[in-house]
């Protein structure tokens, strides 16, 4: 197939070409020049695998698009190797259905540009008709770069439209400066977990190794390993849904090995009895799985307001602040930046040294100094 002259009508040179998926495609043109080179073009994109339909963009809403975004979501992950977790999946589509769908729903996504969706995350506002705060915004308009970057991927759109031709998103706010990090001291880790009545070894649990809630909650004791070297295993973790606790993997989705202090192991032993493997190490009055807020509120504030009762300079820490306690704890001990990794459960160790460059730094000099002790015992000089 290629350029053909046509016997009759104004465009009388006719562009020919087959597409990947082995459908005919024609265009006509005034010359034959404009069909010689739209041919050229054509086969270069099917050749070099970039050939865009534009046709496909056309017929595709949207709300076409999120439905099989999602549904990619949920079942094999954005890039394919593991399904996000069911919270991750959850905040998608609450955002989706009060943000995104009352704008976007019925657009075809070739109909979307970036100077519209620069204005609609500018002044964003959800269904109830109330403007968004900044951190919504950049949430949103996060979502919506990575639901059209899917458009680009399945080779519907060339380029992404929620970006501009240098592939920026200035319209999205800069990200709100998060809460300070609390770091307790183990003497601080070790009153808050007694003054913790009934969960101090749940404290003491996350303060040392690092779980955050979802994990240490959906912990069994067929997860603890308390042998010559002690350890548990993380893989899954409680997500609250809608009210609802729903258990599902991890928030890196994947499974994970922390080491376990000798001490808190010969805790956790003493606890097991005839437990099986089954059952949750830390559970409710009823055996049923805790949930954060009600959880919080009989025990975990309680103990906080009983160990600052006898010190009024103790810090509040948060729940999660005891995995950052540990993460803290691990580095000031001499732990490496990859058993750090493992205990903040991170993706990579990149991501550790980003989320703790403070704490690291510090240990750096911890480091020079034991280096020149080192050199001081051998006489260097």
């Amino acid at each position: 197939m290629a350029v053909t002259k046509l016997s009759s009508g104004r465009k009388r040179w006719q562009a020919d070409w087959t597409t990947p998926d082995g459908r005919r495609h024609r265009k006509r043109f005034f010359t034959k020049r404009e069909a010689e080179d739209h041919w050229h073009e054509m086969t270069r994109a099917v050749r070099s695998g970039t050939y865009i339909d534009p046709k496909a963009a056309t017929k595709l809403t949207v709300d076409g698009l999120y439905q099989e975004w999602i549904q990619r979501i949920s079942t094999i992950g954005a890039t394919g190797r593991k399904p996000a977790s069911p919270k991750t999946v959850d905040n998608y589509k609450r955002c989706y259905e009060n943000y995104v769908a009352p704008r976007w729903e019925s657009t075809p996504i070739n109909q979307v540009r970036y100077d519209d969706v620069a204005a609609w995350v500018v002044s964003l506002k959800g269904r109830d008709g109330k403007l968004a705060g900044v951190t919504t915004r950049r949430e949103v308009g996060l979502y919506f770069g990575r639901l059209m970057n899917h458009a680009v991927k399945r080779r519907l759109l060339s380029a992404n439209p929620a970006k501009d031709a240098l592939g920026q998103t200035d319209y999205i706010p800069a990200r709100v400066r998060q809460r300070t990090h609390v770091y307790l001291t183990m003497p601080q880790l070790a009153a808050l977990a007694t003054a913790c009545e009934g969960f101090e070894l749940m404290v003491m649990l996350a303060g040392t190794c690092g779980l955050r809630w979802g994990e240490i909650t959906a912990l069994t004791h067929g997860d603890l390993k308390l042998g010559a070297k002690p350890s548990l295993t993380v893989g899954k973790a409680f997500s609250e849904i809608g009210g609802h606790l729903v258990l599902g993997p991890t928030k890196s989705g994947e499974t994970r090995a922390v080491p376990l202090p000798k001490v808190v192991a010969e805790r956790l032993a003493a606890t097991i009895g005839s437990a099986s493997p089954e059952t949750r190490v830390f559970s409710g009055g009823r055996g049923g799985a805790l949930h954060n807020g009600t959880w919080t509120k009989r025990h975990y504030s309680p103990a906080i307001a009983r160990v600052r009762a006898q010190d009024p300079d103790f810090p509040r820490p948060t729940f999660h602040d005891l995995r950052h306690t540990a993460v803290s704890l691990a580095i000031s001990s001499g732990a490496n930046v990859k058993v750090v990794q493992r205990i903040a459960g991170h993706a990579s160790a990149t991501m550790t040294l980003d989320t703790y460059a403070g704490l690291f730094d510090h240990d750096l000099q911890d480091s020079a100094e034991r280096l020149n002790r080192a050199l001081e015992e051998m006489n260097w000089k």
